[in-house]
Protein backbone atom coordinates (compact mmCIF):
# COMPACT_ATOMS: atom_id res chain seq x y z
CA UNK A 1 0.00 0.00 0.00
CA UNK A 2 1.72 3.11 -1.04
CA UNK A 3 2.47 6.64 1.68
CA UNK A 4 -0.37 8.60 1.12
CA UNK A 5 -3.07 6.20 1.29
CA UNK A 6 -1.53 5.00 4.47
CA UNK A 7 -1.52 8.93 5.44
CA UNK A 8 -5.33 8.79 4.22
CA UNK A 9 -6.02 5.58 6.77
CA UNK A 10 -4.27 6.62 9.42
CA UNK A 11 -6.84 10.12 9.80
CA UNK A 12 -9.89 8.24 8.77
CA UNK A 13 -9.12 6.30 12.00
CA UNK A 14 -8.22 9.13 14.36
CA UNK A 15 -11.91 10.73 13.01
CA UNK A 16 -14.00 7.71 12.86
CA UNK A 17 -12.90 7.27 16.64
CA UNK A 18 -13.78 10.55 17.79
CA UNK A 19 -17.07 11.57 15.38
CA UNK A 20 -18.09 7.70 14.92
CA UNK A 21 -18.26 6.12 11.20
CA UNK A 22 -21.47 6.74 10.11
CA UNK A 23 -20.91 10.66 11.42
CA UNK A 24 -17.89 11.16 9.64
CA UNK A 25 -18.36 12.33 5.96
CA UNK A 26 -15.53 11.33 3.07
CA UNK A 27 -15.11 15.62 2.78
CA UNK A 28 -13.93 15.28 6.32
CA UNK A 29 -12.00 12.87 5.28
CA UNK A 30 -10.26 14.56 2.69
CA UNK A 31 -10.18 17.70 4.26
CA UNK A 32 -8.02 16.43 7.69
CA UNK A 33 -5.62 14.88 5.09
CA UNK A 34 -5.39 18.23 2.95
CA UNK A 35 -6.71 16.53 -0.10
CA UNK A 36 -9.65 17.40 -2.39
CA UNK A 37 -12.34 15.24 -2.32
CA UNK A 38 -11.61 14.03 -6.04
CA UNK A 39 -8.55 13.35 -4.55
CA UNK A 40 -9.86 10.77 -1.89
CA UNK A 41 -11.50 8.90 -4.52
CA UNK A 42 -8.39 8.26 -6.51
CA UNK A 43 -7.56 5.71 -3.40
CA UNK A 44 -10.67 4.61 -1.85
CA UNK A 45 -13.68 3.76 -4.08
CA UNK A 46 -16.05 5.03 -1.01
CA UNK A 47 -16.17 5.22 2.36
CA UNK A 48 -17.33 1.89 2.73
CA UNK A 49 -14.15 0.51 0.79
CA UNK A 50 -11.72 2.48 3.15
CA UNK A 51 -12.99 0.48 5.99
CA UNK A 52 -11.89 -2.28 4.29
CA UNK A 53 -9.08 -1.17 3.79
CA UNK A 54 -8.64 -0.34 7.82
CA UNK A 55 -9.58 -3.59 8.59
CA UNK A 56 -6.87 -5.05 6.14
CA UNK A 57 -4.16 -2.23 7.26
CA UNK A 58 -5.11 -3.51 11.23
CA UNK A 59 -4.60 -7.38 10.27
CA UNK A 60 -1.46 -6.60 8.69
CA UNK A 61 0.12 -4.60 11.55
CA UNK A 62 -0.70 -7.43 13.99
CA UNK A 63 0.54 -10.10 11.29
CA UNK A 64 3.60 -8.38 10.43
CA UNK A 65 4.81 -8.34 14.06
CA UNK A 66 3.80 -11.84 14.79
CA UNK A 67 5.81 -12.81 11.54
CA UNK A 68 8.95 -11.38 13.09
CA UNK A 69 8.55 -12.96 16.63
CA UNK A 70 8.11 -16.52 14.53
CA UNK A 71 11.21 -15.56 13.01
CA UNK A 72 12.97 -15.32 16.25
CA UNK A 73 15.49 -18.30 17.25
CA UNK A 74 13.07 -19.13 20.51
CA UNK A 75 10.93 -22.48 21.96
CA UNK A 76 7.42 -22.24 20.82
CA UNK A 77 5.71 -21.19 23.82
CA UNK A 78 7.75 -18.26 24.27
CA UNK A 79 7.14 -16.98 20.44
CA UNK A 80 3.57 -18.07 21.04
CA UNK A 81 3.44 -16.17 24.19
CA UNK A 82 4.90 -12.84 22.58
CA UNK A 83 2.53 -13.27 19.47
CA UNK A 84 -0.39 -12.80 22.16
CA UNK A 85 1.09 -9.96 24.21
CA UNK A 86 1.64 -8.17 20.56
CA UNK A 87 -1.42 -8.84 19.72
CA UNK A 88 -2.62 -7.35 23.03
CA UNK A 89 -0.66 -3.96 22.75
CA UNK A 90 -2.11 -3.54 18.87
CA UNK A 91 -5.70 -3.86 19.71
CA UNK A 92 -5.16 -1.75 23.07
CA UNK A 93 -3.49 1.04 21.22
CA UNK A 94 -6.62 1.07 18.85
CA UNK A 95 -8.86 1.43 21.64
CA UNK A 96 -11.26 4.21 20.70
CA UNK A 97 -11.96 3.28 16.67
CA UNK A 98 -12.83 -0.56 18.83
CA UNK A 99 -15.19 1.02 21.02
CA UNK A 100 -16.72 3.32 18.14
CA UNK A 101 -17.25 0.43 15.95
CA UNK A 102 -19.14 -1.56 19.21
CA UNK A 103 -20.92 1.70 19.87
CA UNK A 104 -22.13 2.48 16.65
CA UNK A 105 -22.32 -1.37 15.04
CA UNK A 106 -20.52 0.54 12.02
CA UNK A 107 -19.43 -2.28 9.92
CA UNK A 108 -21.37 -2.17 6.87
CA UNK A 109 -22.61 -5.37 5.61
CA UNK A 110 -21.02 -6.50 2.21
CA UNK A 111 -19.48 -9.13 0.24
CA UNK A 112 -16.07 -7.98 0.90
CA UNK A 113 -16.21 -7.20 4.66
CA UNK A 114 -18.22 -10.37 4.98
CA UNK A 115 -15.42 -12.73 3.32
CA UNK A 116 -12.75 -10.59 5.41
CA UNK A 117 -14.37 -11.16 8.51
CA UNK A 118 -14.85 -14.70 8.06
CA UNK A 119 -11.12 -15.33 6.73
CA UNK A 120 -10.10 -13.90 9.67
CA UNK A 121 -12.32 -15.63 11.90
CA UNK A 122 -10.94 -19.07 10.08
CA UNK A 123 -7.24 -17.67 10.67
CA UNK A 124 -7.53 -17.14 14.31
CA UNK A 125 -9.10 -20.45 14.65
CA UNK A 126 -6.13 -21.99 12.66
CA UNK A 127 -3.66 -19.79 14.74
CA UNK A 128 -4.39 -21.32 18.30
CA UNK A 129 -4.89 -24.60 17.10
CA UNK A 130 -1.48 -24.67 15.44
CA UNK A 131 0.36 -22.99 18.27
CA UNK A 132 -1.37 -25.71 20.71
CA UNK A 133 -0.02 -28.45 18.78
CA UNK A 134 3.29 -27.12 18.26
CA UNK A 135 3.73 -26.34 22.21
CA UNK A 136 1.88 -29.50 23.93
CA UNK A 137 2.08 -32.10 20.80
CA UNK A 138 0.41 -35.31 21.78
CA UNK A 139 -0.58 -34.10 25.10
CA UNK A 140 -3.47 -32.48 22.62
CA UNK A 141 -4.40 -35.07 20.20
CA UNK A 142 -7.75 -35.06 20.72
CA UNK A 143 -8.60 -31.93 22.64
CA UNK A 144 -6.93 -29.38 20.10
CA UNK A 145 -9.91 -27.79 18.99
CA UNK A 146 -11.72 -27.47 22.40
CA UNK A 147 -8.67 -25.77 24.38
CA UNK A 148 -7.80 -23.68 21.40
CA UNK A 149 -11.56 -22.65 21.34
CA UNK A 150 -11.14 -22.25 25.77
CA UNK A 151 -7.98 -19.92 24.87
CA UNK A 152 -9.69 -17.18 22.69
CA UNK A 153 -12.62 -17.30 24.92
CA UNK A 154 -9.73 -16.07 27.88
CA UNK A 155 -8.50 -13.93 25.13
CA UNK A 156 -11.90 -12.26 24.33
CA UNK A 157 -12.42 -11.82 27.90
CA UNK A 158 -9.14 -10.12 28.97
CA UNK A 159 -9.35 -7.91 25.68
CA UNK A 160 -13.09 -6.88 26.77
CA UNK A 161 -11.79 -5.54 30.51
CA UNK A 162 -9.32 -3.68 28.34
CA UNK A 163 -11.01 -1.96 25.47
CA UNK A 164 -14.59 -2.23 27.29
CA UNK A 165 -13.82 -1.23 30.81
CA UNK A 166 -10.40 0.63 30.01
CA UNK A 167 -8.40 -1.97 32.44
CA UNK A 168 -4.60 -0.95 33.03
CA UNK A 169 -3.07 -4.70 32.66
CA UNK A 170 0.69 -6.07 32.23
CA UNK A 171 0.15 -7.62 28.98
CA UNK A 172 3.28 -9.46 29.11
CA UNK A 173 2.31 -10.90 32.66
CA UNK A 174 -0.91 -11.48 31.09
CA UNK A 175 -0.10 -13.46 28.05
CA UNK A 176 2.26 -15.67 30.30
CA UNK A 177 -0.84 -15.87 32.89
CA UNK A 178 -3.05 -17.02 29.68
CA UNK A 179 -0.40 -20.16 28.43
CA UNK A 180 -0.35 -20.89 32.37
CA UNK A 181 -4.12 -21.47 32.32
CA UNK A 182 -3.84 -22.88 29.18
CA UNK A 183 -1.31 -25.88 30.72
CA UNK A 184 -4.40 -26.56 33.62
CA UNK A 185 -6.72 -27.13 30.93
CA UNK A 186 -4.31 -29.43 29.45
CA UNK A 187 -3.29 -31.59 32.47
CA UNK A 188 -6.74 -31.28 33.27
CA UNK A 189 -8.40 -32.70 29.81
CA UNK A 190 -5.02 -35.93 30.97
CA UNK A 191 -5.99 -36.40 34.54
CA UNK A 192 -9.71 -36.47 34.09
CA UNK A 193 -10.12 -38.60 30.77
CA UNK A 194 -13.44 -35.86 29.83
CA UNK A 195 -14.13 -35.74 26.16
CA UNK A 196 -14.25 -33.07 24.27
CA UNK A 197 -16.73 -31.43 22.74
CA UNK A 198 -15.67 -30.07 19.73
CA UNK A 199 -13.64 -32.09 18.19
CA UNK A 200 -11.64 -32.13 14.34
CA UNK A 201 -15.17 -33.26 13.02
CA UNK A 202 -17.28 -30.73 14.23
CA UNK A 203 -14.58 -28.08 13.40
CA UNK A 204 -14.94 -29.37 9.19
CA UNK A 205 -18.84 -29.41 9.55
CA UNK A 206 -18.49 -25.98 11.03
CA UNK A 207 -15.63 -23.99 8.44
CA UNK A 208 -16.24 -22.90 5.13
CA UNK A 209 -14.19 -25.92 3.38
CA UNK A 210 -12.42 -23.34 1.19
CA UNK A 211 -10.65 -22.62 4.48
CA UNK A 212 -10.19 -26.18 6.11
CA UNK A 213 -9.67 -28.68 3.61
CA UNK A 214 -9.60 -27.32 0.06
CA UNK A 215 -6.40 -25.13 0.97
CA UNK A 216 -4.62 -27.94 2.15
CA UNK A 217 -5.90 -29.80 -0.91
CA UNK A 218 -4.37 -26.88 -2.82
CA UNK A 219 -0.95 -26.57 -1.73
CA UNK A 220 -0.55 -30.51 -2.17
CA UNK A 221 -1.39 -30.28 -5.78
CA UNK A 222 0.70 -27.04 -6.24
CA UNK A 223 3.72 -28.58 -4.75
CA UNK A 224 3.04 -32.58 -7.15
CA UNK A 225 2.91 -29.81 -9.90
CA UNK A 226 5.96 -28.29 -9.40
CA UNK A 227 8.28 -31.01 -8.48
CA UNK A 228 7.35 -32.47 -11.86
CA UNK A 229 9.57 -30.13 -13.42
CA UNK A 230 12.56 -30.64 -11.05
CA UNK A 231 15.20 -33.45 -10.27
CA UNK A 232 15.17 -36.70 -7.84
CA UNK A 233 16.44 -34.73 -4.99
CA UNK A 234 13.38 -32.11 -5.31
CA UNK A 235 10.72 -34.92 -5.99
CA UNK A 236 11.91 -36.71 -2.97
CA UNK A 237 11.73 -33.85 -0.86
CA UNK A 238 7.96 -33.21 -2.30
CA UNK A 239 6.79 -36.69 -1.55
CA UNK A 240 8.10 -36.38 2.01
CA UNK A 241 6.50 -33.19 2.30
CA UNK A 242 3.07 -33.90 0.91
CA UNK A 243 2.84 -37.28 3.18
CA UNK A 244 3.72 -35.28 6.06
CA UNK A 245 0.97 -33.16 5.36
CA UNK A 246 -1.06 -35.30 4.50
CA UNK A 247 -0.49 -36.53 8.51
CA UNK A 248 -3.72 -36.00 11.14
CA UNK A 249 -1.19 -34.11 12.92
CA UNK A 250 2.14 -33.25 10.88
CA UNK A 251 5.09 -32.82 12.63
CA UNK A 252 6.54 -29.30 12.64
CA UNK A 253 10.36 -30.72 12.44
CA UNK A 254 9.93 -32.09 9.23
CA UNK A 255 7.25 -29.54 7.61
CA UNK A 256 10.19 -26.88 8.42
CA UNK A 257 13.18 -29.54 7.24
CA UNK A 258 11.72 -30.36 4.00
CA UNK A 259 10.71 -27.07 3.27
CA UNK A 260 14.06 -25.63 4.32
CA UNK A 261 15.17 -28.06 1.35
CA UNK A 262 13.27 -26.04 -0.99
CA UNK A 263 13.54 -22.50 0.26
CA UNK A 264 16.40 -21.84 -2.50
CA UNK A 265 14.07 -22.82 -5.34
CA UNK A 266 12.44 -19.51 -7.09
CA UNK A 267 9.00 -21.69 -7.95
CA UNK A 268 8.52 -23.26 -4.77
CA UNK A 269 8.87 -19.76 -3.13
CA UNK A 270 4.79 -18.47 -3.03
CA UNK A 271 3.62 -22.41 -2.19
CA UNK A 272 6.07 -22.67 0.70
CA UNK A 273 4.82 -19.12 1.83
CA UNK A 274 1.63 -20.24 1.92
CA UNK A 275 2.36 -23.40 3.78
CA UNK A 276 3.64 -21.57 6.31
CA UNK A 277 0.89 -19.30 6.83
CA UNK A 278 -1.35 -22.96 6.70
CA UNK A 279 0.82 -24.47 9.36
CA UNK A 280 1.84 -21.59 11.52
CA UNK A 281 5.23 -21.65 11.84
Amino acid sequence: MEQKSIYIIEQSIKLFAKKGFSSTSVQEIASACGISKGAFYLHFKSKDALLLDIFNYYYQRIQTRIDEIQKLDADDRTKFKKQLQVTFEELANHREFIIMQIREQAIPFNENIEQFLTQMRVNSYLFYKSHLQNIYQHQVDETVWEVSLILQGMFKGYMDLIIIEGADLDLELLADAMLRRTDYIVEGFQRSGDQPVITGGTMRQLLPPMFYGEEKEQLLLNLEELANDGNQEMKDTVHVLTEEMKRDQPRSAILKGMMANLEGEPLFKETIESIKKYYQL
